[in-house]
């Protein structure tokens, strides 16, 4: 019977590990085939009736034992060095362009600092963005102007600067 035990406990301890490391999903599979083998030799060894009861409990406490390995794994030591838990806003110095300032690009001159092929950089207003070009090859260092911009996607053309 403490075979039977150890095999769910390390069906269990493997999908929780499964988690964390990337494998593929080997150690989840090799996890839920030791759970599956616990059951079976239980019914095998002790009958219809314990196996029985002890696939429902597994059914029962699997989900249960993850429902709480999540609700309390943050709070741990190891918790709280994996999952990040402070905010990216503006006021913490964190900020990415918006829809609204790239919109404000629309038309605007500048020149490549990297050859456009389709994409690469360009410099607009003292500032180094991503951009596209509708397909055409421009060289480094030459003027371009922005046709138009879609989100934060800066499609550009060769222009007078």
């Amino acid at each position: 019977m403490i075979a039977i035990i150890a095999l769910a406990v390390i069906g269990i301890a493997a999908m929780i590990i499964e988690l964390f490391v990337p494998a593929g999903g080997i150690i989840g599979l090799v996890g839920l085939g030791s759970i599956i083998a616990s059951i079976v030799r239980t019914f095998q060894t002790q009958g219809n009736l314990a196996g029985s009861l002890f696939m429902i409990a597994a059914f029962i406490a699997i989900p249960s034992i993850f429902i709480l390995y999540f609700k309390y794994f943050p709070r741990t030591f190891m918790g709280r060095r994996l999952i990040l838990s402070k905010n990216q806003s503006q006021e913490t110095g964190y900020s990415s362009h918006t829809e609204h300032q790239y919109h404000e690009l629309k038309g605007t001159c500048g020149t490549t600092e990297t050859p456009l092929r389709p994409a690469g950089s360009v410099i607009i207003n003292g500032k180094r963005y991503s951009a596209v070009t509708d397909g055409e090859f421009i060289e480094q260092g030459v003027s371009i102007r922005v046709r138009y911009t879609e989100g934060n996607r800066i499609v550009v053309r060769k222009g007078d600067s």
